[in-house]
C-alpha cells in the first residue's frame, strides 16, 4: 500500500520547493527539488527505530550474546548509545524507601533508590563517593517517606535528616551484623568476643519489641561483665616496634571489640536498629517496614554488576548509559520508545536521506578510508 504525504517539502541543498516524483520500491513517496533536481525519499524512521532499540535493549539487559551478525547488529543499533533514559519525578509519598549506592570501576557510584515495597527504582544519580552533597541532590527530588532504609554510611544519614526531617532511618540489619563480622571474625579468639558475636548475630532473628528489649539487656549486662577488659590500654613506650606507636602514645588494647560494641549501643541508643518495630511505622495492611535492604542489592545492585560482567569491553561511557538503561527498566511503568525523540533529532541533524540504519548516529565512517588506516591504499 502506498502512503502519500500533502505535507510540503524544502530542498536541503537549494532552499527550493520540491514535487513529489513517484515511489520507491517499498512504496514511499519520492520527491524531486524544482530547481536543482535533487530527490528524496520519506523514510520511517519511528517504525525502525523502535525495532532498533527494542533489539537493543534485549541484548544490553540479557545474558545472550548479540543476534545475527555481530557487525551488522552494532552498526543498526550504534544511534541507541545517544538515548539517555531519565527517571522523572512522580510526587508519589512512599512508605518505605530504600537507597544505597554500587560502585563501579574508575571512581564512580551509582546511587540509587527505589520503593520499600515494590522494588520499582524511583531515582538515580552518578556520584564519585557516598557524600552528604551527593545524597542531599538525590533526596530533593523525591518526597520525604516514612521510613529509609540504609546502610548506614554517615553521608546518607546526615542527608536523611536534613531533607526529610520527620523520616525514621532503618538501618539495615545484615549490614549491621557484616560490619560486627570485620571487627570480629567469624570466629573470635577471646571469650568476650565470642559473646559479643552472639549478640551481634541475634538482631536479624527478632521479631518482637520484648525480644529487642531483652537483647538491650543482655548488651548492657555483657558491657558491665567485660568493662576492665573494653577499658585496656597500650602504651607506644612498652611497644616501639608497632607502627601505631610513631603517630600515638597509646591506643585502645581491644580496639575491633571497643568498635563493634559501641556501634551496637549507638544503634540501639538512637533507635534506628529496631525501627522496624514500632507500630505506628506498620503500614495500611498492618506491615511492618523492611530491616534489610536486600530488595535493593538483589534487584537492582547484583543485576548491574551481572550485566556488566556478560558485557566486559564497553567504555566506561556506555557502561554508565548501561546502568541507567537497567535502572529506567526497572522504574514502575518503564517505557523506552518514549526516548526515541532523541533518535529522531539526531535524523534531523545528521542524514535523514540515508536509507542504511545507524549511518547517521554518530558513526565517523570515513575513517575506514584514510591512508591510516589502510596505509596500502586498500580500497
Amino acid at each position: 500500500m502506498r502512503t502519500r504525504s500533502s505535507r510540503a517539502r524544502i530542498c536541503e541543498i537549494c532552499g527550493s520547493p520540491m514535487k513529489k516524483n513517484g515511489h520507491d520500491r517499498l512504496g514511499s513517496q519520492r520527491w524531486m527539488c524544482t530547481d536543482c533536481n535533487a530527490t528524496r525519499g520519506v523514510r520511517h524512521y519511528r517504525r525502525r527505530d523502535r525495532g532498533e532499540l527494542g533489539a537493543f535493549l534485549a541484548w544490553l539487559l540479557g545474558p545472550a550474546a548479540q543476534p545475527g551478525p555481530s557487525r551488522t547488529f552494532r552498526r543498526r543499533t550504534a544511534g541507541c548509545w545517544r538515548i539517555h533514559p531519565r527517571l522523572e519525578p512522580d510526587g508519589v509519598v512512599r512508605h518505605v524507601l530504600m537507597a544505597d549506592g554500587t560502585y563501579l570501576r574508575h571512581g564512580r557510584c551509582l546511587l540509587t533508590a527505589i520503593d520499600g515495597a515494590s522494588g520499582a527504582a524511583v531515582a538515580f544519580r552518578w556520584c564519585r563517593h557516598e557524600t552528604t552533597a551527593d545524597y542531599l541532590a538525590l533526596f530533593e527530588k523525591i518526597p520525604a517517606p516514612d521510613v529509609l532504609v540504609c546502610d548506614g554510611m554517615r553521608g546518607i544519614e546526615t542527608a536523611a535528616r536534613s531533607a526529610w526531617p520527620s523520616t525514621r532511618i532503618q538501618r539495615c540489619l545484615v549490614h549491621v551484623r557484616r560490619d560486627c563480622v570485620n571487627d570480629l571474625t567469624h570466629r573470635p579468639r577471646l571469650q568476650a568476643g565470642r559473646e559479643l558475636k552472639r549478640l551481634a548475630d541475634a538482631p536479624v532473628t527478632i521479631r518482637e519489641p520484648d525480644q529487642a528489649a531483652r537483647w538491650a539487656v543482655q548488651l548492657h549486662d555483657w558491657q558491665h561483665r567485660w568493662h576492665a577488659m573494653l577499658h585496656e590500654r597500650t602504651f607506644a613506650r612498652e611497644h616501639p616496634d608497632d607502627p601505631r606507636a610513631a603517630r600515638q602514645s597509646w591506643w585502645w588494647t581491644h580496639q575491633p571489640l571497643r568498635r563493634c560494641y559501641r556501634r551496637l549501643e549507638r544503634l540501639w541508643r538512637n533507635g534506628t536498629l529496631f525501627a522496624f518495630l514500632d507500630p505506628g511505622l506498620r503500614d495500611a495492611d498492618g506491615r511492618p517496614p523492611q530491616r534489610t535492604s536486600n530488595r535493593l542489592e538483589g534487584g537492582v545492585n547484583a543485576p548491574i554488576k551481572r550485566m556488566l560482567v556478560n558485557h566486559r569491553g564497553l567504555s566506561d561511557e556506555h557502561r554508565m548509559l548501561a546502568c541507567e538503561w537497567l535502572c529506567y527498566m526497572k522504574s514502575e511503568h518503564p517505557d523506552p520508545y518514549r526516548f526515541l525523540d532523541q533518535l529522531h533529532e539526531q535524523h534531523k541533524e545528521g542524514h535523514p536521506d540515508d536509507d542504511t540504519p545507524g549511518m547517521g548516529h554518530g558513526i565517523d565512517w570515513n575513517e575506514f578510508h584514510n591512508p591510516t588506516r589502510y596505509p596500502n591504499t586498500t580500497d
